[in-house]
């Protein structure tokens, strides 16, 4: 009996011993993902479909936050809102909604600062494009935000990380989500 007492304390030791003296550092769980490989997401009943990295976590939410794909310390927010006023077309009314979301969000926010707001195009549809830095939920974050107007709704895809890793994602993710965004009728 002592002996088996003596050869546990030796297991443990042994085993204790083992602990902490691993070099491998832990994975930088706040880092997203870059996007190796893509799948499709098909949001029927709101009429949306697009790709999404297949590593990015992805949510389905309840109207108007109709998904969230998050990885790391970086999100993607897709939102529908129905509109029953006329939804702006022309140049002239494109700029007006751009200087009015602009001026919103400074409202919101006073860290708000723009880098870059244009009226645009996106999935077939008139847009708005807005980069900026702000703050959310207490973080320092630089924000795309797309807001594409079409099929009775306001479709926006806010796109948002540290900026120290915004210009990663910003070509590989977040504009290849805009870019394979399709808008029709919801159901």
């Amino acid at each position: 009996m002592r002996n088996a007492s003596a050869l546990i304390s030796v297991a443990a030791a042994l085993a204790l011993g083992g602990c902490g003296s691993d070099a491998t550092k832990p994975p930088d769980v706040s880092k997203p993902a870059t996007g190796d490989g893509w799948t499709s997401v098909a949001l029927k009943q709101q009429g949306l479909t697009f790709e999404r990295p297949r590593e990015w976590h992805f949510t389905s939410g309840a109207a108007p936050l109709l998904a969230t794909l998050t990885s790391g310390n970086a999100t993607i927010a897709i939102w529908r809102y129905p509109r029953t006023e006329a939804l702006p077309a022309t140049p002239a009314e494109l700029t007006s909604a751009r200087d009015a979301l602009v001026q919103a969000a400074k409202a919101r926010d006073p860290t708000f600062t723009v880098q870059k707001a244009k009226a645009t195009r996106a999935a077939h549809h008139p847009a708005v494009v807005i980069v900026a830095h702000e703050t959310v939920a207490g973080h320092p974050r630089t924000v795309r935000s797309t807001h594409v107007y079409g099929d009775g709704g306001e479709i926006v895809v806010d796109a948002f990380a540290p900026q120290r890793v915004y210009a990663v994602l910003e070509d590989s993710i977040f504009r290849r989500v805009v870019r394979s965004l399709h808008v029709g009728s919801p159901r």
